[in-house]
């Protein structure tokens, strides 16, 4: 299958993201279970959501610019980019409003996951690339 198309610029903006937002839980959970934490193991998470909660407008101004490096690029793969971006970002804001430190840990995460395969937002990522 081959993979949308998207500025180059709104794709490292989330990639990057994906990158700390990987960061921010293992801190969370080394917080958690080698020194008992739960204020930081919370504070964590509550910085996972709101970085998801932001990608949508992070990405925007970037999102606007349609030609990329290999040349215009499709208004549908944008589109469809921004939209799997307002989806995160409104789970997260859920995960933040019921302040479930359950629901913000498991957010990105499929009930079957298991530890080393891409969580939901680098399985995002996979299905596309930067123009």
């Amino acid at each position: 299958m081959e993979k949308r198309k998207v500025p180059k610029a709104a794709f490292d903006i989330v990639a990057t993201a994906a990158r700390h937002i990987r960061e921010l839980e293992a801190k969370a959970l080394g917080a958690l279970h080698e020194a008992g934490d739960t204020a930081a193991h919370r504070e964590g998470l509550t910085r996972k959501c709101l970085l998801l909660e932001a990608l949508p407008e992070e990405a925007a101004g970037a999102l606007k610019d349609a030609s990329g490096a290999s040349g215009p690029v499709d208004a549908a793969d944008v589109a469809a980019f921004a939209a799997g971006l307002e989806s995160f970002a409104h789970r997260a804001g859920q995960a933040l409003s019921l302040e479930s430190v359950f629901f913000m840990g498991a957010l990105l995460y499929p009930e079957d996951y298991q530890e080393g395969q891409p969580n939901d937002l680098e399985r995002f990522l996979d299905r596309f690339e930067a123009a």
